[in-house]
């Protein structure tokens, strides 16, 4: 979100064109996707909403604008400025933001693994925008044993840089679907859709308990 890049808060700030992710991800804003709960025709300032692609082939590509921050860089506005109620001031906001699908099947990228965790669902955690650093709770998770998934673990958590762990993405999965959820920033709360399927990390740090 541009405003955040603006102010040197996102770990995002002066990347714009380079490569942060491996070649095979693609991710999008789109607040036109059909049927999904952060959609609309319009943004809160009467833009346009539209299909921004965040990361193409890898390369970071576009941040979202609202029409103060788009001005600031001399580019249009991607239809990013949202509000909660009209008792609040747009701010660049996401829609439906998602990473694209990709070809692998979810047990092919398991059956390739030697050692590895396998994080199902998640229980919540945080990020540090400025630094990329995140740690987030693991509801069901399991070991994955000569490429098979085996035995459950309990209260583990995930533990790294978003930027490190982007890099580290090696594959992922055809079986894409959206979710919905609110999003909140400024003190305010929006409806918004995120998506993707099954994605493989290389390498990443788990915490937690052996059941």
């Amino acid at each position: 979100e541009a405003d955040h890049v603006q102010k040197g808060a996102s770990v995002y700030a002066g990347r714009l064109g380079e490569r942060v992710a491996q070649p095979p991800l693609n991710a999008y804003d789109d607040g036109r996707l059909p049927h999904e709960w952060g959609s609309d025709a319009i943004d809160d300032e009467g833009a346009p909403t539209q299909k921004t692609r965040v990361i193409e082939e890898g390369r970071l590509t576009s941040f979202l604008y609202d029409r103060l921050t788009a001005e600031r860089d001399g580019v249009a506005s991607t239809g990013n400025g949202r509000r909660e109620s009209f008792r609040q001031l747009p701010i660049p906001r996401m829609t439906n933001t998602y990473i694209a699908p990709g070809d692998a099947t979810p047990d092919a990228m398991i059956a390739e693994v030697e050692k590895g965790f396998y994080a199902v669902s998640f229980a919540g955690g945080q990020v540090d925008p400025a630094t990329g650093d995140f740690v987030f709770g693991v509801s069901e998770g399991y070991l994955i044993e000569g490429g098979r998934v085996t035995r459950p673990c309990r209260g583990a958590t995930l533990i790294g840089n978003c930027l490190e762990a982007l890099m580290a993405i090696d594959a992922v999965g055809d079986d894409f679907f959206m979710k919905t959820g609110i999003c909140g920033k400024g003190g305010q709360r929006v409806p918004v859709g995120t998506g993707k399927g099954h994605g493989r990390v290389g390498a990443m740090t788990v915490g937690g308990t052996e059941l």
